[in-house]
């Protein structure tokens, strides 16, 4: 009861906002990269491996209106990542499956349809979908984010519980990569109890036609299809890949 309460507040908070002005701005996150590098087998590459990095930090960027968003993944990246960072990457992916990576993603809301532009084993693919349930629960739990009171809302992802922290006084339903679908912006996300994205800047001066643009690189594919391709190349890999340990007693 308190939760669809709270849902119909939210939102009457938001059509009355968004029916006022005009809205939009940008967000800048900092994303916060854990590097899982386990053990190889060989004691010279495991004692090499402990001095790098375990974590990488990087500036990601969100551009929104009440009509659109879109979060890039490259936008303010300006510095090359460093050598032990590059290692630290190469020893935590190293022997295990591709994964896609997600370069930006743009949500029509008026449209209700969303385009992400992955990239997958050095190739760039357009999937285009409907908008779908993201599947928040949200909580009464507030905290303070910069000038911006935010509240809680949780999912699963992928087996994990996913929290976010929106502020429903930025009443568009936009937030970094797939945290998005809440009555505000998602200005943090935590996964497994660590704090993966923060906002570390909110300028609310509407972004240029420019900067707030629909992907149309890469090859358009339907969200079926590049599972499929997905899948095959992690069977490939699995089926014909070398393990870390046999690469690293060579």
């Amino acid at each position: 009861m308190k939760q669809t309460l709270l849902a119909i507040l939210l939102m009457a908070v938001t059509i009355n906002s968004t029916a006022q002005v005009p809205f939009g701005g940008t967000v800048v996150y900092t994303r916060t990269t854990t590097y899982s590098i386990n053990p190889t087998g060989n004691p010279e590459w495991d004692a090499y491996a402990r001095t790098l990095p375990t974590e990488g930090r990087f500036e990601k960027t969100l551009y929104f209106t009440s009509d659109a968003s879109l979060y890039d993944e490259a936008a303010l990246e300006k510095e090359e990542v460093s050598i032990p960072q590059q290692k630290a990457i190469f020893f935590a992916t190293y022997g295990k499956p591709p994964k896609p990576s997600l370069k930006s993603l743009y949500i029509d809301f008026q449209e209700e349809s969303r385009t992400a532009l992955l990239e997958f084993m050095t190739r760039e693919f357009l999937v285009e979908s409907p908008l779908e349930n993201r599947g928040w629960k949200l909580d009464l739990t507030r905290k303070k984010i910069g000038e911006y009171v935010c509240m809680k809302a949780t999912m699963n992802l992928e087996g994990d519980t996913v929290t976010a922290w929106f502020a429903p006084e930025l009443p568009v339903p936009a937030g970094p990569a797939e945290y998005y679908g809440l009555p505000g912006i998602v200005l943090a996300v935590e996964r497994l109890g660590e704090t993966v994205l923060m906002a570390t800047s909110i300028d609310l001066t509407p972004p240029s036609a420019e900067l707030l643009v629909k992907p149309d690189a890469g090859k358009k594919t339907s969200p079926e299809a590049f599972e499929r391709i997905v899948e095959e190349k992690v069977a490939e890999f699995e089926k014909n890949g070398p393990s870390k340990s046999d690469y690293y007693r060579k």
